[in-house]
């Protein structure tokens, strides 16, 4: 028997190279005042730039640029607060994960009142999002994140320290438009961190307590493609048809995340990630190993259905696990990142704090509970 299930979805999905030229249609639905949300960097340095701006020419244009990095509560507050005086009538988010979420939260929040902070799960006064904010459109630069999909945005408190996410249905985006030539300038290394992150989205959801059937099936056939698609970046970050696979496959974990949940490597990201200044995709990559061997009775046979058409067969006594493992520390090693966490250098005596923040919506999806004992010790061998 299937079981219940919701979707929750950005209204419109549009994919493929060249894709962008359909922006200007889909502004002139909402009326002309257009806030233009990117990062520091990317939008005036890539060779797009001239291509968006004469698209946006007719159109009332107010740019903010995301300070470098994730976003932060403090960072968002002084972006809303030039985005009230602006009035938009739509927004248009293009950017990595840091730009669509803080669009998202500019989205949610511009008709409110109440400051960031208060939105946050577990570190704030607990208020939901009453109602639909300023549509958003959403136009992924990186292939990793997922956050065009998702009802969730990712915030890092100042006041606490902590990331955590302001969650709801009214964060959607109407549109999303994914054009895998925007992530033809994303640096290897980010494209490796992304992609990983997008992977273990798509391992997570699947295997979640939280799991649907339908985001499954979508699971069932994009894993393949992005672990296809990730070598052939690595070994050239040219290649259209792997961004294009990559892009797709990003998309899909992030539909999955949004209706089936995510783990415990995405909660040990949320964990250390409010505490030390290190790429969540680059966490995410790293504990996916040590997390899928600590589930690995429950979920292998799982892994199994899903790994197959990636390849896999039944070698050796450590099944799946063991060689979905392998193939993420190949992926860390094809585009030079590391193994651990040890150049960092975090600090050891901070172990136990980081394992109590690893507690949250992501750990809850977690095949089974980790004792507070066993995140320890996983966060230990990482760090």
């Amino acid at each position: 028997m299937i079981k219940d299930f919701l979707l929750n979805m950005p209204r419109s999905i549009i994919f493929g190279p060249g894709k962008r030229k359909e922006i200007p249609a889909l502004l002139q639905v909402y009326g002309d005042r257009v806030l233009l949300v990117t990062g520091q960097r990317w939008f005036k340095v890539s060779r797009f730039n001239s291509e968006f701006q004469a698209m946006l020419k007719n159109f009332k244009i107010e740019h903010l640029c995301c300070p470098a990095g994730e976003p932060t509560s403090c960072g968002v507050e002084e972006l809303l607060a030039a985005a009230r005086s602006f009035d938009p009538h739509i927004i248009l988010a293009v950017g990595g994960g840091s730009v669509l979420d803080t669009a998202k939260t500019i989205s949610g929040l511009l008709p409110l009142k109440d400051r960031v902070v208060d939105f946050l799960e577990g570190v704030g006064r607990g208020l939901t999002i009453p109602g639909p904010g300023v549509p958003w459109i959403a136009m992924p630069t990186t292939s990793g994140t997922g956050a065009e999909a998702t009802r969730n945005a990712v915030i890092r408190s100042v006041e606490s320290s902590a990331k955590k996410s302001i969650r709801s249905s009214y964060l959607l985006a109407g549109q999303v438009v994914v054009d895998p030539e925007l992530t033809l300038e994303c640096p290897r290394e980010v494209s490796g961190m992304a992609g990983l992150d997008a992977l273990t989205q798509l391992i997570e959801a699947y295997v979640s307590r939280k799991a649907a059937v339908v985001p499954q099936a979508l699971i069932r056939d994009a894993l393949p493609v992005m672990l296809d698609s990730l070598l052939k970046i690595a070994l050239n970050p040219a290649n259209l048809e792997a961004r294009s696979g990559a892009a797709y496959s990003s998309l899909i974990s992030g539909l999955a995340l949004a209706n089936s949940g995510l783990g415990a490597a995405h909660g040990f990201a949320s964990g250390l990630g409010g505490m030390a200044a290190i790429p969540h995709g680059l966490i995410c990559a790293l504990f996916l190993r040590p997390v899928l061997k600590a589930n690995a009775e429950l979920i292998n046979s799982d892994l199994e259905l899903l790994l197959r058409p990636a390849g896999y067969a039944q070698k050796g006594s450590g099944g799946a696990v063991e060689w979905h493992s392998a193939k993420v520390e190949k992926l860390l090693e094809a585009f030079n990142l590391p193994l651990t966490l040890s150049g960092y250098n975090l600090d050891r005596g901070l172990i136990p704090e980081m394992a109590r923040r690893s507690s949250g919506s992501s750990m809850s999806g977690n095949p089974r509970e980790l004792s507070r004992e066993e995140r320890e010790e996983i966060i230990c061998r990482m760090i």
